[in-house]
């Protein structure tokens, strides 16, 4: 059931939006994201959607369709009929980096989506075997130096990338090993199979404190407020070192501009409360909104910093 909260703020929105907006939503309302059922970002995903529905009126229903770092999920909200009932969640690498690590996707981020708004932000983490003589980057580092040969993991080309930009800016050698999910990862990285993991940081600090792994940096340029006794890379030695993700909204791109302004504000309203923050918090995320007119330069500058990284650490495309 709506709060009074909401079915106030829905009214004042509503009241503010020409009149083509107003018969919006009409049915239930998809989010398509490219991630498994009970992960990180699927938790965040059921959050919002929750939240859009008391919003909206209508049942908001997250629909999973993982595959391609999250192309198939884009794929399919790209080519979905332009009326603001399918919509897509999913994270920075679909709108800025995918383009440079696939050579032939179906869509074109930018000319066949458009965000709505931008929802949180999180960083990920370096993980490796909980070790007594391994409790910082540089006993990490030593401890690989020491060895013949050595092996990460990641899932997805956001993270291999951050792994590959502590490789350049470390001076480690490790060789990439591909998996599917960040569980796969750390179960490897706990049995030893591999010196280091990065994954994001929800799925690391759980894991972290159950046991049998040990978070070393965090790459966001801050302590994250949900596990501020991880430092950061610059603060662990890999000095200038800073790599946030973020999460956002789309619809396609020929959405009418209406039916995109009545999500923007009900994101955004979503997006400041308290219990918002309370919530990302327990997930390992921060709220994270880009006022609308703001959104493409946000994305241009993300998307050129992106291609910087992924040409110095040599990633070819798939």
């Amino acid at each position: 059931m709506k709060s009074a909260a909401a079915l106030a703020f829905a009214c004042i929105a509503a009241a503010s939006l020409p009149a083509a907006a107003l018969d919006y939503p009409t049915r239930q309302i998809d989010i398509v994201a490219g991630y498994a059922a009970g992960g990180g970002m699927d938790v965040l995903a059921r959050y919002f959607a929750d939240r859009l529905g008391a919003l909206s009126g209508k049942s908001v229903v997250v629909m999973n369709k993982p595959g391609a770092n999250g192309n198939l999920a884009a794929q399919e909200v790209a080519q979905a009929r332009p009326d603001g009932h399918k919509l897509l969640w999913a994270a920075t690498s679909t709108y800025t980096s995918n383009q440079f690590l696939y050579k032939a996707l179906p869509f074109d981020a930018r000319r066949d989506l458009r965000i709505v708004s931008t929802a949180a932000e999180y960083g990920f983490v370096l993980v490796t075997k909980a070790d007594p003589a391994i409790a910082s980057v540089d006993d990490l580092k030593a401890a690989m130096g020491r060895k013949d040969k050595t092996l990460y993991g990641a899932s997805g080309s956001t993270t291999m990338a951050a792994g590959e930009m502590f490789k350049t800016m470390s001076g480690v050698q490790a060789t990439f090993v591909s998996y599917k999910t960040a569980q796969d990862v750390m179960r490897d990285v706990s049995a030893g199979e591999l010196d280091f993991g990065v994954v994001d940081a929800t799925a690391a600090l759980a894991r972290a404190r159950q046991g049998g792994l040990k978070a070393l940096a965090v790459t966001m340029g801050r302590r994250m407020g949900a596990a501020p006794e991880i430092p950061t890379f610059d603060e662990a030695g890999v000095k200038g070192y800073e790599l946030n993700g973020w999460m956002a909204v789309a619809a396609p791109a020929a959405t009418p501009a209406p039916i995109v302004e009545q999500l923007s504000a009900w994101m955004k309203q979503i997006v400041e409360t308290p219990e918002t923050r309370a919530f990302l918090a327990t997930a390992v995320s921060e709220p994270f909104y880009v006022q609308p007119d703001k959104i493409p330069a946000f994305v241009d500058a993300q998307t050129e910093k992106w291609r910087k990284l992924i040409e110095a650490a040599g990633i070819q495309p798939q």
